[in-house]
């Protein structure tokens, strides 16, 4: 798709203006009329204490919607050790993706948390949609530092009815660039982890669907159990999810790298934040 260079985005906060998110929300995840959504007074709440929500518009028409909230991480006795934005929600039109308005609307949270003095902002993605692991880790600079099994219990609303809600926890660490990470091998086994063929140990790769939707059956459910397993234990070894690109087998491969690897490719590999150039992104939720 052409990328898009018009599109404006803002804050949300009068109630009047949360009524279009909510149904672009409900429309893209395919939600029924009694499925539940946030609603115009709870993101007007937020809103007015200390929250964000955004939205983005191209000639007028809102084609993108995120929101979220401040976030803390805890120390050992309970005392707040630090302060995040955590975003709990990012939807793009599904006509209107891969044009650039993810990350509009990404790079203006960026913004927003910088001047408030914050440089973290977290969330939570499915990691079966390799397209949203793309535009997370290798477009922005993330990097999948957690995993939440079934975080949100099964799911039983909108398109995943019925899946686990299986999360990697996203850190993006906004004052740091992000990395270019070489193109992954093809002919890897899907749900597999290998090491890196070049020999080095300190990276795991991962092979996965590129598109999980056409698996969703009984092998989808088979699949989702052993990648997630997979990518639940090298998280908890150490390892950080760090890009995740097309193979030219068509498959999606998870790279996985211990700090001290990172740490060398932050001091050689960087990438600036800023461009205009289009992004291979989906919808989101979490």
């Amino acid at each position: 798709m052409t990328a898009i260079t018009d599109v404006i985005v803002s804050e949300l906060i009068e109630p009047g203006s949360l009524s279009d998110p909510i149904a672009l929300y409900r429309d893209v995840f395919a939600l029924r009329p009694e499925d539940p959504a946030p609603s115009p007074r709870l993101l007007t709440a937020l809103a007015h204490n200390g929250s964000i929500a955004l939205g983005a518009r191209v000639n007028g028409e809102l084609v993108g919607f995120s929101y979220g909230f401040p976030g803390l991480d805890l120390d050992g006795g309970g005392r707040i050790a630090s302060i995040y934005h955590y975003m709990e929600l990012l939807v793009v039109r599904a006509d209107r993706q891969s044009t650039g308005i993810g990350r509009a609307l990404m790079h203006f949270l960026r913004s927003i948390s910088l001047t408030r003095g914050l440089r973290t902002i977290q969330w939570a993605y499915d990691p079966l949609r390799s397209a949203n692991a793309y535009f997370y880790l290798d477009v922005l600079g993330a990097r999948g530092c957690g995993f939440a099994p079934n975080l949100y219990g099964i799911e039983d609303s909108g398109r995943d009815r019925g899946h686990p809600t299986d999360r990697i926890i996203a850190r993006w660490e906004l004052t740091k660039p992000a990395v270019h990470w070489p193109q992954p091998p093809s002919g890897l086994v899907v749900g597999s982890p290998e090491l890196d063929p070049r020999g080095d140990a300190e990276t795991m790769l991962l092979a996965i669907p590129t598109a999980y939707d056409d698996q969703c059956g009984h092998d989808g459910a088979a699949l989702r159990r052993r990648v997630c397993a997979v990518l639940s234990d090298l998280i908890a070894s150490g390892f950080q999810a760090v890009s995740c690109r097309k193979a030219t087998d068509g498959t999606s491969v998870y790279r996985l790298v211990t700090g001290a690897q990172l740490r060398r490719r932050e001091a050689v590999g960087s990438l600036p934040r800023a461009g205009s150039a289009p992004i291979a992104e989906s919808s989101s939720t979490v």
